[in-house]
């Protein structure tokens, strides 16, 4: 078990040695995630982001007391510096980094919940600018990642794993033209063209009630259905 996990895709937690670290403010579990994610971290910067209209170095000082307290046995990761604080990941689990590495089951079910749920602060715009533009990056990187394993089952003739792959992209983002031409794309090649053709139409009338155009789409693939295929996930 690793001595530390923290959890940022759904509800945030961090926990030390198998138990839940007992945060007092969220401002303090925020500052936690926020160096875990992203790295040492200027003063300056870290109050613009969690404390912009009282950006008072004494505000930072005691979140990083309440973190401390929080971490117990782990305490010694957050570390001071002249310039900032940093946070010690050696040995430490975070979801976030396991994205390019996800295996077809995990990424399956992984980014069931948004990135921070419910870790909102009050009167921090630059907090919530984060939360949109870090979540999206993620979001982009378990696109990529579904892709990729979509490609690599559809290579080795896993018609039912590709299909189920490509809808969990359409699934997360309807409108993405990349994903409806990789399912459409697994589904011709399995011989399921009429299933095919039913997607792409959906997808295109989504299209044009959103953007009032329509993306054009290459002729289908002409490959021979496989025996078996397809299961219930197509």
């Amino acid at each position: 078990m690793h001595d530390m996990q923290l959890r940022v895709m759904g509800t945030p937690s961090v926990r030390v040695e198998g138990r839940e670290a007992p945060f007092r403010t969220r401002r303090a579990l925020a500052l936690v995630l926020y160096l875990a994610l992203e790295g040492p971290q200027p003063h300056d910067a870290l109050l613009e982001l969690l404390w912009p209209e009282a950006p008072r170095r004494g505000s930072l000082r005691t979140a990083a007391l309440h973190v401390r307290g929080a971490l117990g046995a782990q305490a010694w990761r957050l570390s001071t510096h002249w310039c900032g604080l940093s946070l010690d990941m050696a040995g430490v689990q975070l979801d976030a980094l396991t994205v390019d590495t996800l295996d077809a089951e995990q990424a399956l079910a992984w980014g069931q919940q948004p990135f921070l749920a419910g870790l909102a602060l009050r009167s921090s715009p630059a907090w919530d600018d984060y939360l949109l533009m870090r979540g999206e990056a993620l979001r982009f990187q378990h696109d990529r990642r579904l892709s990729q394993l979509a490609e690599a089952a559809l290579q080795a003739g896993d018609f039912d794993l590709a299909s189920a792959l490509a809808r969990r992209r359409c699934d997360l983002d309807p409108l993405s033209e990349d994903a409806c031409r990789q399912w459409t794309s697994v589904l011709s090649r399995a011989g399921l063209r009429r299933r095919a053709e039913s997607v792409q139409a959906a997808f295109l009338r989504r299209c044009e009630q959103e953007y009032g155009a329509l993306p054009a789409f290459p002729a289908w693939p002409r490959a021979p259905r496989r025996a078996g295929w397809p299961s219930g996930r197509a």
